[in-house]
């Protein structure tokens, strides 16, 4: 039977990954936003000593300041709701590190491999279309599937051959199997070893049918990574893995030269700004084109606007940049973005401790945002930042610091 502390763990992560890129979250996200930060508020109140830190208040109110000033500067360009809003989203990544303490790195592992487990298996159903008639009988999200709670069934990317799980796409989910990697591959834990290896087991296996791009080649730099530093691995232990690697890479070299050379070709090879071919390249050099015309920012409403004159794809029709680094210099400005991105990095510095696996994981963070721009100011990264004000040292090559984990407030 679960504990009801163990349970309010797994509610409250489980949260924080549903407001931070579900599909159903993003067809009401006000709603449940709202909704999710008074249950973590509720958590919080009846289960912490309901402090909160100095400097995280202090952090938060310059990091809502300087939203404040953009939409003051941008004439609401960008909306007084969208600030609160990231406000909000920073307020509910604190309170559950708060609320969940110690345990959170442990509980985020367990929910996102079941959550694991269970795209596995819907994964299955869709491509080999499993259970038809129990699964339309499900509630549907939208036009984009069915149940959308634990597996979004039958949503048009399955039909594209890869898993999304509750997410809205892809490339999306494996930013969060990747996070639990690296958590498994560098953080000591409490699971035993045979445990931790089942866990990376389903996640690869799972990472391996989102067919992400970036998320291959954000395993690759944390595999060479964990296999530069790992002190428990024997040479011939590493050996074995590398070859593993190889033989995996061999046996898949058709889908792997689709997923990742042939892409990596497309958005590489971009001549110009009139090169609309090439996607994702595209993308960053418009939202460059925008910085250079608004360096202390433009807001979404007019950078819309401006991405729809530069950036049109075709007749009649324009989007936000998928580039979620030069999209933020374009919308917040120069001096917001460099506040972002230097918090990002002094949160994994102040978290891992070490320099030079601290810039290895900001990369990695970094190239998760090159992928995707939705995810620069949401709960699942923000929950980095709110973390360095509540740990000393929530990792380090020892793990989890036993003697004083918290910082005093």
């Amino acid at each position: 039977m679960i504990k009801r502390e163990a349970f309010w763990d797994v509610v409250l992560v489980y949260l924080l990954l549903f407001v931070s890129g579900t599909m159903l979250y993003r067809q009401a996200s006000p709603q449940f936003l709202v909704l999710a930060f008074v249950i973590t508020v509720i958590a919080w109140v009846l289960r912490t000593d309901q402090k909160i830190a100095d400097r995280f208040l202090l952090y938060a109110t310059i990091f809502t300041g300087f939203l404040l000033t953009i939409h003051l500067y941008t004439d609401g360009s960008l909306s007084l709701g969208t600030v609160i809003g990231s406000a909000l989203e920073l307020a509910l990544a604190y309170l559950i590190v708060k609320t969940v303490g110690k345990r959170f790195t442990e509980t985020y592992i367990k929910v996102v491999v079941f959550l694991a487990g269970v795209s596995l298996f819907g994964y299955l159903t869709d491509q080999f279309h499993l259970f038809d008639s129990v699964i339309r009988r499900l509630p549907q999200v939208g036009e984009n599937g069915y149940e959308g709670i634990l597996y979004l069934y039958r949503y048009h990317y399955a039909g594209y051959g890869r898993n999304n799980s509750i997410f809205f796409e892809p490339g999306a989910y494996q930013g969060f199997l990747n996070a639990a990697l690296f958590i498994l591959f560098f953080v000591k834990t409490e699971f035993g070893a045979s445990r931790r290896w089942v866990y990376i087991l389903v996640l690869l296996a799972t990472l391996y049918t989102t067919f992400s791009t970036t998320g291959y080649l954000m395993f690759a730099i944390m595999f060479g990574l964990f296999l530069f530093k790992s002190e428990v691995l024997s040479t011939s232990s590493k050996a074995v893995l590398v070859g593993v690697v190889l033989a995996v890479l061999v046996i898949f070299s058709a889908k792997f030269q689709h997923v990742i050379v042939n892409k990596i070709d497309r958005y590489t090879s971009i001549e110009d700004i009139t090169d609309k071919g090439h996607r994702r390249s595209f993308d960053a050099l418009v939202d460059l084109q925008i910085f250079k015309r608004h360096v202390f920012g433009v807001g979404y409403e007019k950078y819309w606007q401006e991405f729809g004159v530069i950036g049109v794809v075709s007749e009649g029709s324009a989007r936000r940049s998928s580039n979620g680094v030069t999209s933020t210099l374009a919308i917040y400005g120069l001096p917001f973005a460099l506040f972002l991105f230097a918090s990002y990095y002094w949160a994994i510095w102040k978290l891992l401790g070490e320099v030079f696996k601290s810039i290895v994981a900001f990369g990695l963070l970094l190239m998760f945002f090159f992928g995707e721009a939705y995810y620069v100011l949401v709960p699942f990264p923000l929950v980095l930042i709110a973390g360095a004000f509540e740990y000393r040292r929530f990792l380090d090559d020892e793990g989890i610091e036993t003697e004083s984990e918290v910082a005093p407030q």
